[in-house]
């Protein structure tokens, strides 16, 4: 597969990258494993030291890497730019945070004193997904080099440049040469760095397809994975609950990156009594949404990634139709351009059409009905995905009640569902397993010593 940056909007391709040799990334494979060895010695105040260094780099180039992002993936630069500090944001709360998240712990035990130690494990490998092509990347390097390890980078084909750009700011914020590389591989060769003993673990955020293979792949080598796949998430709208509040953070969280991430409000499911009122007022902040050129400031939606998702997400929407829903407004938009879709809503939808059972990946929210709590509840939960959902209501032990039955990773109560640096990340079902940031991610590629002294 060749590594191509592509630009969306225009439709031109901008740069190509070959893929590397085996030699190429068995030297480079080999020197992070160098470079590991010195740097787990590292004392963690010194590696805290660099996530400072790290986040001013991030800082001082947001304008920069929003326009990387906006070219190679269509990601409008207002989104890009806030993109950038999130990252930067993650690097100064670990350094904040992760010096004492690292100290060894005593523990009450039969011996006479017991500890608990956190000690790196080698290279991790991570395998990162196109639509948040920074964000998601520094999510798994962040911690994995705070922890003490070294990492490997595996992008997605269509963003070398941001692949790139991630390995600058990381070697100039000072840390060891070699100890994060990107790689252009094949994917026998992902198989066989899967498979090399100095890597031993592995991060994929993207499909399920990639994690099913790539668990496989490691299974087989007793490998560690952490698994952040695909979503589905519902949105529970409440007669209670603010209806103006409720309607924005649905078309932030359906419509930011055009749709294209697995925690955006996916399925709005909302009560009968407001779901007029509710649909109205929905239907008239997207049609206000501006479609346009990623690198406007002003843009709000930008291009799908590429033809081929627009063609997708264009099939997801004909059967539904076909299937009896009402499309309200949007649509493809083949005149602007072949990954141009205009944020769509549609209504009517039969619970077995694909945009209720499938993953909708890009600009088309579905609108539901129910009644009563438990209709509710049974339509968030059904789904074979639980990364994330949205509980609205006024009443807060009512939406604590009803996120305790939704079968999901995270919920979130009058907001909308969002990774922070604070609070563990992940998914149940077929959305994948393991944690990233807070002192879970961490600690998923450490390894925890006991040392007990009798």
């Amino acid at each position: 597969m060749a590594y191509i940056s592509y630009n969306p909007w225009t439709g031109r391709t901008m740069a190509t990258f070959p893929e590397m040799a085996d030699r190429e990334i068995e030297d480079i494979v080999s020197a992070a494993g160098d470079a590991f060895r010195k740097w787990r010695h590292v004392p963690p105040a010194r590696r805290c030291d660099l996530l400072r260094s790290m986040a001013e780099q991030l800082k001082s180039r947001r304008r920069e890497v929003a326009e990387i992002m906006a070219t190679e993936m269509g990601k409008p630069v207002s989104q890009g730019m806030a993109e950038a500090d999130k990252c930067a944001l993650l690097c100064s709360w670990y350094a904040d945070h992760a010096a004492a998240m690292l100290k060894p712990e005593r523990r009450e035990s039969s011996a006479r004193e017991s500890y608990v130690y956190y000690e790196p494990q080698g290279i991790i490998l991570g395998i990162m997904p196109w639509n948040f092509p920074f964000w998601q990347v520094f999510r798994f390097i962040v911690p994995a080099l705070t922890g003490g390890n070294g990492a490997l980078l595996k992008h997605a084909s269509n963003v070398p440049q941001c692949a790139l750009s991630i390995e600058e700011i990381v070697r100039a914020s000072g840390y060891p040469d070699g100890l994060f590389r990107t790689l252009f591989p094949t994917h026998d060769q992902v198989s066989a760095l899967i498979s090399s003993p100095l890597v031993r673990g592995v991060s994929l955020t993207g499909s399920n397809t990639a994690g099913s293979s790539v668990a496989a792949i490691a299974g087989k080598n007793l490998k560690k994975v952490v698994m952040e796949l695909g979503g589905s998430d519902p949105f529970i709208v409440f007669p209670d609950a603010s209806l103006e509040k409720a309607v924005e953070a649905a078309v932030f969280s359906r419509f930011q990156n055009c749709g294209q991430s697995c925690i955006a409000a996916k399925r709005l499911i909302i009560h009968a009594d407001i779901y007029e009122a509710f649909r109205d007022r929905l239907k008239d902040k997207v049609l206000s949404l501006k479609t346009g050129d990623p690198l406007d400031i002003s843009t709000d939606v930008g291009p799908m990634v590429n033809g081929g998702a627009a063609d997708e997400l264009e099939r997801q929407l004909d059967l539904t139709l076909r299937a009896g829903a009402k499309l309200l407004c949007g649509g493809r938009d083949q005149d602007s351009g072949p990954a141009v879709f205009l944020p769509s809503v549609v209504e009517q939808v039969p619970v077995t059409a694909p945009l209720a059972c499938e993953e909708v990946f890009g600009p088309v929210v579905p609108l539901f009905t129910f009644e009563s709590v438990a209709e509710a509840v049974k339509m968030a939960n059904d789904t074979p995905f639980g990364l994330g959902a949205a509980v609205w209501t006024s009443d807060e032990s009512l939406a604590l009640d009803v996120a305790r039955q939704i079968d999901t990773g995270t919920v979130a109560i009058n907001g909308f569902v969002k990774s922070e640096p604070g609070l563990p990340f992940g998914g149940v079902k077929e959305s994948g397993f393991g944690r990233e940031l807070a002192t879970e991610g961490l600690r998923e590629f450490m390894n925890i010593k006991t040392i007990s002294i009798f």
